[in-house]
């Protein structure tokens, strides 16, 4: 009797159980591009009229009666409607999940692919696809587990999609300063011995303008014990732009400092350092404003 009315309370309670369970609906994850073509979602993408970091609002609305996790993959390009203003791209997965029936308004992290166009304007739609360029795709998998300063991200896309300098990109630990390596071979660029950070500026037409704030550096050389040293600035022509009357004694045969030089407002050009002992020189190092 004891065993057939264990056995009746467990049937009664069987589905019960299973009911239980089968109200937790598992949350769906779905690329947002494939989640706006089959109608799970509606979506629409606007340019802030900033050109990286936070640069795109975004907002969804959830179409389904069940959870949805939204993944935004890397390499997704935000391209304006004017052609002529930059498109964007995305160097990091970023999810979001949504309830059934609910809606997200936020930001996406993107980044300028082309230098030369304008800022987006601020409300101009922009239109999703995803990036084909073989070295963005090499970058944003080098970058995947790894902790870089994002304030490199803008300067590396430029480095690869317009050319510009490797130098631009300053390196604060050692996995920046592997990354920036990882980028001069990867755009065939000189990892140079110095960094030259810029400034950007906007004007009222979207267009950039971009200037070279400092050179800095680690100067290395040998030379005698007790040496006078001396530092000078020149152009490549041989125009002197700075002559030391100042000199340091030199207190063992190996010499390593750290040089830093303001550049604000400097002609674009070829410089170079002259390290001189008054007579002759000791070594030179070469950088580009």
């Amino acid at each position: 009797m004891r065993n057939s009315l264990s056995k009746t309370f467990y049937l009664l309670f069987l589905p019960f159980i299973i009911v239980a369970f089968s109200f937790e609906p598992s949350t769906k994850e779905i690329n947002l591009i494939d989640a706006i073509k089959v109608k799970l979602i509606s979506a629409k993408t606007i340019s802030n009229g900033a050109y990286n970091v936070e640069s795109v609002d975004i907002s969804i609305q959830n179409n389904t009666a069940s959870p949805l996790r939204i993944k935004i993959p890397s390499g997704t390009l935000f391209n304006p409607a004017d052609n002529g203003e930059q498109t964007l791209i995305l160097l990091e997965d970023d999810f979001i999940t949504l309830k059934a029936h609910d809606s997200f308004e936020g930001h996406v992290s993107a980044y300028c692919t082309e230098a030369s166009d304008r800022c987006p304007t601020k409300g101009t739609p922009m239109k999703m696809t995803m990036n084909q360029d073989k070295n963005l795709i090499a970058m944003i998998h080098y970058l995947k587990g790894k902790t870089i300063n994002e304030s490199s991200f803008q300067d590396a896309v430029w480095a690869i999609s317009d050319g510009h300098s490797i130098s631009n990109i300053e390196s604060f630990t050692k996995e920046d300063k592997a990354f920036r390596k990882y980028l001069a071979a990867l755009t065939k660029q000189e990892d140079t011995w110095y960094t030259s950070p810029r400034s950007v500026r906007i004007d009222n037409n979207g267009n950039f303008n971009y200037e070279t704030v400092n050179i800095s550096g680690r100067i290395d050389f040998e030379c005698e014990k007790g040496a006078s040293v001396r530092q000078d600035i020149y152009t490549a022509s041989g125009e002197a732009i700075f002559v030391s009357e100042k000199y340091m004694t030199v207190q063992s045969g190996k010499v390593t400092y750290k040089f830093r030089l303001s550049v604000k407002g400097w002609e674009k050009g070829d410089y170079y350092i002259r390290v001189h002992d008054g007579t002759n020189d000791i070594v030179k190092y070469s950088f580009k404003v």
